[in-house]
Order: C-alpha cells, then structure tokens, then sequence
C-alpha cells in the first residue's frame, strides 16, 4: 500500500466512525421507543433493556454502515480538497479517480463486513433478542397492539384473541380450543374478556363445554364469572413467533420463500425484502463513488459540506427505497428491480460524477 493510500485512508477512519455510531444511536432509539409500552412503569430491569439494545447492535451496524461510509468519505474528501491537499496531490500526475480509489475500495470493504454481519451474526443475535424480549414479556404480557389473532401454546390448546390491548394489559373475547390425546377437540372455553393478575391470567364473564368423541356436547354449558388460566407461556410464544420479514435473517426469509412456493403461496413480499437485505450493505460501496466527487465539487464551501451532501444523499436514497419497496410489496416492481433499483441508480451517477470530477 502507498504512502498516499494510507494517508487518505488515515483522514476517512474518524468521519467514519462518528457517522456509524450516530446512525447506530439513532437506530437503536427507534428501537428502544418501539419496545416503549413493555418497559412502561418500571417493571423491565434496566440491565435486561440494555442487553436487548446491544443484542440489536449488530443489525443496527449493518444499516448503518452506509451512512458511515458516506459520511466518511465525503467529509475526508471534502476537507482535503479544502485545503488544497488534492490539487497538491492531482499536480504530482495522481488523476481524481486514483485518489478516490482508496475510499471505493474501503466502501466495498465496508459493503462486504456488512453483508457477513448479516449472514453470519445478525441472526444468531436477533434471536437472543427475540428471547430477551420473551423476558420482557415475563413483566408485560400484552406487548403490542394487535386483532383478530390465533395462536397456541406447548400445550396444544388453540386461542383466538379479538383484541390485544397493551396499555390495559388487557384481552378481549378470547375462545381457547382444548386437543385430547388424540388431537381431537376435547373442550371449548370463552371468555368476554382477560386480565393478568401477578403471574395468572384471569378470564371474565364466560363458559364452557365439554364436547364428546364425535364433536357433540358432552354435558350442559358451564358458566363462570372467572377462572384462572396460564396464558404467559403462550402469548410469549405467540410473540417470538410473529417476527416482521425486516426482522427475518436472510436464509430463514430464503427458506420461507422456498416453503411458499412449494405449498402454492404468494412469495414476492418476502422476495423483496429479501433483495433488500443484501442491497443495503451493498449501498457502501454505491456512497462512496457518489460521496467522493459531490464532497470535492462543493468543498469550496467549507469543510462541513461533507455533512450537507451526507444528509442530501442520505435523504434522496431513502426516498427512493421507499418507493421502490412501496412498489415491490405492492406487486407493481419485480423484487430485483425493487431491490436494486436505488443502488443502480445512485452507482450510475455517482460514476458519471466521478468522471466529470476525473
């Protein structure tokens, strides 16, 4: 490696660094906000929050690290075209592109840790996550809003759930479905409504029946005011279970898309955010052909332009791949145009800018 390599390579490491861990930081108070309503009165301890924000840090890493590159790369050219470092170096006979050529390479660098962190690391954490969120859920047992759910416990009872309302810690109309040893239905519960009382469950206003071997009603409907029933194990498992495709590491997204095909099911959401799960790390590689000309055209302007444009294209690309996923899921984009779309399009310009700058 030349002299000069490691000097540029030296001026990217600090503006990088401080864009990864801002973008980190940001990313994990999304999170932190999302899982708001199971920390809600003080009932989550403080080390089993904090170990659940760093078991996302990895993901976290993975977003962000093309905003770091970025961000790197546009503050160090900008700085150095500031003050007049890269004419100094263009007049020793190094073109622009030569100069850049470091901080390219250091993006597909980038693009490559980022593409194995999410390969390799990314799920064995997320599921650490997930069951560092089970024991939230220990405290908060509603986690979120939801409607019109089913699920069922180790048990092999069936529930279905017309309302899951977090901020009452609350259940309304729940029917539970209970499987003989045979599998076959046994006895129907429902209840108005659920409310978790210490550790139990307590369902309200309801009945029960006992069916027989043929699916017939084996004694006459039972009616309770409450009975106590074990709920916990269930809803965490219902939990753990729902995860978003975003949520998903790319080989179970790979092998679910592989099991809905084979059964007939609709596959291109999951197509699609599986193209993004590799485009996104990706995305170093593409900021830092566009951060290095667009840093060094508007250096003139001070040394903290590299922010501006950081921010400008940050915002642009975003827009894009909203679009782009908004279409996808949609149906309208196959998932590799979806996917791809807006690193193409940004790789495209950010050559022609870098020719122009050349």
């Amino acid at each position: 490696m030349r002299i000069i390599d490691r000097y540029l390579l030296g001026r990217l490491i600090l503006p990088f660094i401080v864009g990864l861990m801002l973008f980190v930081l940001i990313l994990l108070a999304e999170v932190a906000y999302n899982i708001s309503s199971t920390i809600v009165g003080g009932r989550v301890s403080a080390e089993l929050i904090i170990r659940y924000l760093l078991l996302r840090t990895p993901r976290a890493i993975v977003w962000s690290l093309p905003f770091g590159t970025l961000l790197g790369v546009a503050m160090s050219v900008t700085t150095l075209a500031h003050y007049g470092e890269i004419t100094a170096i263009r007049a020793g006979g190094v073109s622009f592109t030569r100069i850049c050529a470091p901080m390219i390479i250091a993006g597909a660098l980038a693009s490559g840790g980022g593409l194995a962190l999410n390969q390799y690391v990314v799920p064995t954490t997320m599921e650490a996550a997930q069951q560092a969120l089970a024991d939230m859920m220990m405290t908060q047992a509603v986690v979120r809003e939801a409607h019109n759910q089913f699920f069922r416990d180790e048990q092999g009872r069936f529930f279905y759930v017309r309302d899951m309302l977090p901020a009452e810690n609350l259940l309304r109309e729940i029917a539970i479905w209970t499987r003989n040893g045979e599998g076959r239905i046994s006895e129907v519960m429902v209840a108005q409504s659920a409310h978790l009382q210490g550790t139990v469950w307590t369902l309200y206003d309801g009945a029960r029946v006992a069916l027989d071997e043929r699916g017939g009603l084996g004694a006459e409907v039972e009616q309770f005011a409450s009975r106590e029933v074990h709920l916990t194990r269930a809803l965490q498992q219902y939990y753990s279970e729902h995860r978003a495709p975003a949520e998903m590491a790319p080989y179970e997204l790979q092998e679910l898309i592989e099991v809905r095909k084979a059964t007939g099911g609709d596959t291109q959401q999951y197509e699609v955010y599986l193209h993004f799960k590799y485009s996104i790390p990706v995305a170093c590689f593409v900021f830092a052909i566009v951060a290095a000309p667009l840093g060094h055209r508007y250096a003139r302007h001070g040394t903290y332009v590299g922010v501006v444009v950081s921010l400008l294209v940050v915002f642009l690309y975003n827009g894009v791949r909203s679009w782009t996923l908004a279409f996808g899921l949609a149906g309208s984009l196959d998932p590799v145009t979806a996917g791809w779309a807006p690193d193409a399009l940004f790789g495209v310009l950010g050559m022609i800018f870098l020719a122009r700058e050349g």
